[in-house]
Order: C-alpha cells, then sequence, then structure tokens
C-alpha cells in the first residue's frame, strides 16, 4: 500500500534558465529550499525585533511624561538590546527545532500556532532565565509579556497572510494525475481528497488501457475522471496543468521509467510507491501521507522566493495604487454614470491561471447589450485568430473610448490583482470562449497568472497577429523573472501615456 508524499515543489515550465532546469529534471536531491527557508527565518527575525521594539517603547511612552520629540535619545539609552537581540535568536532557533520553516503549510495552521506557542514560551524562559542569572533589567513583567504576546501575533500574522497567497511551489494547489485506474489509484484519490492541507488536487486518471479491465472499475461516477491511455500522457499533463504524476499500479520498470522520462520532458514531477522503484531512486528520502511512504523520482525546481517576493510585490504596489487613485476611480464611475445607462463595472468571466475561471473587473466602457450585438459585427474585426477587436466598435460610449485610449478601464483590475487573482505582470486573461479554441501549446501562457499589463501590451499592443500574441506570452513565460517584470512596469507607464490603447 503506499499513497503520495509531501513536498512543496511544481514543475513551472521554463521559468528558470535552461540549463538549471535540464541538470536539475531527473535530480531525486534537488531541493531549492534553502532561499525560502533563510527569507523567512529573516523575516521572523525582524518582527521580532519589530514586536520587542513596540512593547519597549510602550512601556517607555506610558512611564515618561513631557513632549514625544524629546523621547528619542533617553528610549535609546533605556532599549534593552541585548535582550532582543538574545530574544530574537532563540525564538527563531526554537521556532527551526520545531520544523517551522520547513514550509509548514503541509501541516493545519492550528498546528503552527501551537508550534509557534512553544517556540516564543521556550525563547522567553531561557531569555528571562539568562537576564535573572545575569543581574540584568530587561524592563518590567508587564513589558515581557507584551514582547511574547505581541511576538507570537506577528509571526502568527505573517503565517496566515502567506497561507492565503498562492505561490508556486509554496502555498499553490497542485495538480495531480494517477497512473493507474484500480482500488488503489481511488485509495489515493481519496487520502488526497481527505487530507486537503496537503494541497493536492486530483484532475483524473490514466490507464495503460483504453477501456479498463472489467475488475478494475470502482465507482461508474469515476468513469469521467479517466483522462486516458499512458501513452497519451504529454497532451494529458499539457491540457489539464498537470503539476505531478503519481504512479499507483504494479508495473515493471521500463514502464515506470517511460512514464519519468515523459515527465522529466514536461518539467513534471514523479512520484511511485516503493515497491515500483526498484532502485530508480536510491537516495531519495521516502515520505509520507497517513501510513503510506512514496519515493520521487523525477524533480523540478521553481523559483519559489522569486515569486513569493512578486506576490508581495503585487499585494503592497495594487494596494497603494487602489488607495491613491480612489479618488480618480469616483470620478471615472460618475462620468460613466452621466454618459450612458447602465452599471459602473464589467464583470467578464475569464480564464485564470491553469484555466481555473475568475471574474474580470472592468470600467465599463460599451452599451448595456454589448455582449449581444457581438455577432453582428463579427464581419467587421480586425484582428486576426480567435482575436475580437474593432477600432471604430460602434458598441463604445463617449466615456469607453477616452478610458480605452489610455487604459483607465482596467484599473479595478488593480482588485483582482490584490486578491491574488490577477499579478501586475502576466498575459492577459482570455475570455473564456476564448480559453475553449486554445491549441496545446498555446495553454503554455496559462502556466503563470494573468497580469494588468505584460510584455505584448508594451511591444506589440497594436499587432492584430493572434499568433505573434501568443508568442510574446510564450516568450515571457520561458524567460520570467523580477527584472523583466519591472521593465515590462516601467515601459507600461509610457505606453499607457501614450494613449495606445483601443
Amino acid at each position: 500500500m503506499a499513497s503520495i508524499g509531501l513536498i512543496g515543489q511544481y514543475k513551472v515550465r521554463s521559468l528558470t534558465d535552461r540549463r538549471h532546469q535540464d541538470k536539475a529534471a531527473c535530480a531525486p536531491n534537488a531541493s531549492g529550499h534553502s532561499l525560502p527557508h533563510k527569507f523567512f527565518l529573516f523575516s521572523d527575525l525582524c518582527l521580532v525585533w519589530t514586536s520587542t521594539g513596540i512593547a519597549h517603547f510602550l512601556l517607555f511612552a506610558h512611564t515618561h511624561k513631557g513632549a514625544p520629540s524629546a523621547w528619542g535619545g533617553e528610549f535609546l539609552k533605556a532599549a534593552p538590546f541585548g535582550f532582543m537581540f538574545l530574544f530574537s535568536v532563540l525564538v527563531v532557533l526554537f521556532a527551526d527545532l520545531r520544523g517551522l520553516y520547513d514550509f509548514s503549510w503541509k501541516r493545519s495552521y492550528r498546528e503552527d500556532l501551537k508550534r509557534l506557542v512553544d517556540a516564543v514560551l521556550c525563547a522567553g524562559i531561557v531569555t528571562c532565565a539568562d537576564s535573572f542569572l545575569g543581574g540584568s533589567r530587561a524592563g518590567s513583567v508587564g513589558a515581557f509579556a507584551l514582547t511574547l504576546t505581541l511576538t507570537w501575533i506577528f509571526m502568527a500574522a505573517w503565517r496566515k497572510l502567506i497561507r492565503s497567497q498562492p505561490i508556486p511551489g509554496l502555498t499553490e494547489k497542485r495538480n495531480v494525475l494517477i497512473v493507474g485506474y484500480g482500488r488503489f489509484a481511488h485509495l489515493l484519490q481519496q487520502q488526497l481528497e481527505q487530507n486537503p492541507e496537503s494541497g493536492y488536487v486530483v484532475k483524473g486518471f490514466v490507464c495503460r488501457r483504453r477501456t479498463p479491465r472489467p475488475n478494475d472499475k470502482v465507482d461508474v461516477d469515476a468513469d469521467a475522471m479517466l483522462l486516458g491511455r499512458v501513452d497519451e500522457l504529454p497532451a494529458i499533463t499539457r491540457a489539464h496543468f498537470i503539476d505531478e504524476i503519481l504512479i499507483s499500479v504494479p508495473s515493471d520498470r521500463h514502464l515506470v521509467k517511460e512514464i519519468t522520462r515523459k515527465a522529466a520532458a514536461a518539467h513534471v514531477q514523479v512520484r511511485v510507491v516503493p515497491d515500483l522503484y526498484d532502485g530508480l531512486a536510491t537516495e531519495q528520502p521516502i515520505e509520507y501521507i497517513g501510513q503510506f511512504p512514496t519515493l520521487t523520482l523525477c524533480h523540478s525546481t521553481v523559483p519559489t522566493l522569486s515569486f513569493l517576493m512578486k506576490r508581495l510585490i503585487d499585494i503592497v504596489l495594487s494596494g497603494i495604487a487602489l488607495i491613491v487613485l480612489s479618488p480618480v476611480l469616483a470620478l471615472v464611475a460618475f462620468l460613466i454614470k452621466l454618459d450612458s445607462k447602465g452599471p459602473v463595472f464589467y464583470h467578464s468571466v475569464t480564464a485564470g491561471k491553469k484555466g481555473v475561471t475568475m471574474v474580470c473587473h472592468k470600467f465599463r466602457t460599451m452599451v448595456v447589450n454589448a455582449d449581444g450585438m457581438k455577432k453582428s459585427l463579427e464581419h467587421l474585426n480586425e484582428r486576426t485568430g480567435i482575436f475580437f477587436k474593432i477600432d471604430a466598435d460602434p458598441r463604445i460610449t463617449r466615456v469607453g473610448r477616452v478610458l480605452r485610449k489610455f487604459s483607465i478601464d482596467e484599473l479595478p483590475e488593480l482588485w483582482n490583482v490584490f486578491k491574488g487573482d490577477m499579478s501586475l505582470v502576466g498575459p492577459r486573461p482570455p475570455a473564456c470562449g476564448e480559453f475553449t479554441k486554445y491549441s496545446l501549446e498555446h495553454l503554455c501562457r496559462l502556466d503563470v497568472t494573468p497580469g494588468l499589463t505584460g510584455l505584448w501590451q508594451v511591444t506589440a499592443r497594436q499587432d492584430p497577429s493572434f499568433e505573434n500574441c501568443m508568442e510574446l506570452d510564450k516568450q515571457y513565460v520561458n524567460n520570467w523573472n523580477l527584472w523583466l517584470d519591472f521593465k515590462i512596469l516601467m515601459k507600461t507607464v509610457g505606453v499607457v501615456l501614450a494613449g495606445t490603447g483601443q
């Protein structure tokens, strides 16, 4: 009996240097965890210093009179920097010993909170004992209790924030394909469904035969999840955005090696039960979910820290923009209501990352029945492929034409960015009707989070070619890094000011 292990690593096609990817594609011990580990350790150090400083400042403010402007020098003299340093080091040390930096999102958030309590209390007890035995004064009991409380609250809130964000290789859901269709394969499915904290979503099964043997059938309703045969694996993994393959059926060594080879070419991780690997991953540690062990045959790395920084940048910049631009948003809403009948916002159902549907918010720039009029205007389409765009579209309102010219109609999408449905930079989210017409090679643009702006918008916005747009999006996916996002954002400012929107 076996089941799926828990590793917070995903495939991300072509998001890192090709040479490094090809080298690491089937390296069992490739980790990539060290940078995130150090980042979260450092962030906790900062949080502990912040909470300790706030606690002692509140105590200082309570016990001192006079103008706050005169407190600076006195507070620095009274601040217990020795206590702050020792306490912060001990907190992260005890947190590390309790596994809080080893991708703790595999556990429940409640378990994390318990471990945080242990780490903070142990650090506090040791620090307090050191202060007492050393004869130093680290402040009152109240300040000490407040320090521990604020430290726990800040660290717990930080983990809650990270858990709430869909970060590849960290907290994002992982699409799983199970090789096999018998009772054991369905047992694996049940195990994953009963452990939602693992982050796995079973997309379906593949079988060695076109139709399963009669004794393999477990549930008639599950037949819809049979996606195809093993020899169709590359197309299935692409069409369903598979992150990980789980081999659940006893098989010969050659079949397992063939699946691993195909998965490596698609940068998809492969796990197998120990009975099957037959020495293919002798140095790979066994990982468990419940009572079932698994081994990883094929790893794929992902720049987790870069994706984490990208998401934090999205939250901060979109949040600031929504606040700063709120008067502009209110003015635009007023002008739209003044210009034409209908709602202020237009809500469209689009395809997000991995084809997941989402609602995209924009300012309404067309008449109310614009979607119903589209079919009668298809003969005027000026774009190629499945794109639809008319320069002098009769459905666009007077205010709407100005909003589109300077891309003001897309400002409400900042809310999508803040929520995590979109990013500031990425391929534009396609309409669901457009997405269903994509070929397999076009689906790669949905390997990343859709964006408010992208490479196509700043280099070939007026290009009517659908294929050229797909190629630019593919280039972005293949060569993504934070510096590329920064350059696209800078170029977007010039494109918007130039008024090239339609």
